[in-house]
């Protein structure tokens, strides 16, 4: 009965040791211990493969390891793993190892200490693990985010510069084409008075579409993030669309508080007369638009929401919307340049929140998008 008890715990420990030595391979973990009192150490067949050893030819030290150890961080290792030993810290660090073959790996390094009852050091533990590749990758994306921040940035000044340049000569078509109706006056038929119309036309489309493009390039150029009251930002959008709101007879209401959030005040008023004045602009026929800003508390962020009871936005082009020069109107039924929900979308990502089209309303249209609570915006490294 002892002996057949005996081998089943045999069987059983040998089982374990192989699912251990599995495990260890898969993930190139290498464990060793190293006895503080007598200096033996011993290590895993995969802390060998980690060190281009074969288990069984070498004999495991301390000594071994080191010369394992890139020369350039030899000292460095060995002044760490003294430390870790004398005082008992834990370590965790990357160096590099030189293989039997020349082949040059990079390792992180865990190490940590046994205590007696007594608290005296009387093991050291260590893991290793080969992450060259996971550095490689790591090197390759930082690389590609920085290649992608430079490419972003030197869009965004160029859409800056040529949207200020091109200004200045429609400045002067516009200038001119209102010198040539002066000088003309009378003496135009009604043909070119309406080509006229339509050079007069053409500039302020065109200068109203390059000065949304210098307003989408600035999102994030020039914004001074500090505490912005909603309620506030609110209130200044309604006001720049006083006009447009007493002619359509428009109600535009906040349903409950609006909270103070982390943002730049002119970006956020932006945000709010880009939604309020669509809600606006894309009223029903049959009614009066009624608009309504709302705010819930999702712990670590708010989802802030613009409804009303308009034309609506349908479900297929729900995410369509948020484009660049995205339109889902013609010209002549409804003016704009397809920008504004583009620089909306821009506004809110920037600051680490999402925008949508809620698609499961009957009529209406209703624009979420969540706000964090924390400063999540990306800052990149110089």
């Amino acid at each position: 009965m002892d002996r057949r008890h005996r081998n089943r715990r045999a069987s059983s420990e040998e089982r374990s040791q192989a699912l251990l030595a599995s495990v260890q391979r898969v993930a190139q973990l290498g464990i060793a211990e190293r006895s503080l009192r007598s200096g033996q150490s011993l290590w895993s067949d995969e802390f060998h493969a980690i060190l281009g050893l074969t288990p069984g030819e070498v004999q495991p030290s301390m000594s071994l390891f080191l010369d394992c150890v890139h020369p350039s961080d030899r000292a460095e290792v060995e002044a760490a793993l003294e430390l870790v030993a004398k005082e008992g810290r834990r370590l965790e660090r990357n160096f590099r190892i030189i293989r039997p073959d020349g082949d040059i790996r990079i390792i992180n390094g865990r190490a940590e200490v046994e205590v007696d009852a007594a608290g005296t050091p009387i093991r050291l533990d260590s893991i290793i693990q080969d992450v060259t590749e996971r550095k490689r990758l790591e090197d390759e994306l930082d690389g590609l985010i920085r290649e992608l921040w430079r490419s972003n940035e030197e869009l965004e000044q160029f859409a800056y510069v040529a949207s200020h340049d091109l200004r200045q000569p429609l400045r002067v078509v516009g200038s001119y084409v209102s010198l040539l109706e002066e000088e003309l006056q009378g003496n135009l038929n009604g043909d070119a008075q309406e080509y006229m119309g339509f050079v007069r036309d053409g500039v302020r489309r065109m200068d109203r579409l390059i000065n949304d493009l210098l307003t989408y390039s600035r999102v994030g150029r020039i914004a001074t993030d500090q505490q912005v009251s909603l309620e506030q930002a609110l209130a200044s959008a309604t006001a720049d669309l006083q006009f447009e709101i007493e002619e359509s007879g428009a109600r535009v209401r906040a349903d409950g508080e609006l909270p103070v959030v982390m943002g730049d005040q002119s970006e956020m008023e932006r945000l709010f007369l880009n939604l309020i004045g669509n809600a606006v602009k894309y009223r029903s026929p049959e009614r009066p638009p009624e608009i309504v800003v709302a705010c819930h508390d999702l712990e670590d962020a708010w989802r802030i929401s613009v409804t009303d009871n308009g034309i609506g936005i349908p479900v297929e082009h729900a995410e369509r919307v948020f484009g660049i020069f995205q339109r889902l109107h013609a010209r002549d039924e409804f003016e704009g340049t397809g920008v504004g929900l583009a620089i909306v979308k821009k506004i809110v990502e920037r600051h680490g929140g999402g925008i949508r089209v809620e698609t499961d309303r009957a009529e209406g249209t209703c624009v979420t998008f969540t706000w964090p609570k924390a400063r999540v915006m990306a800052e990149f490294p110089a």
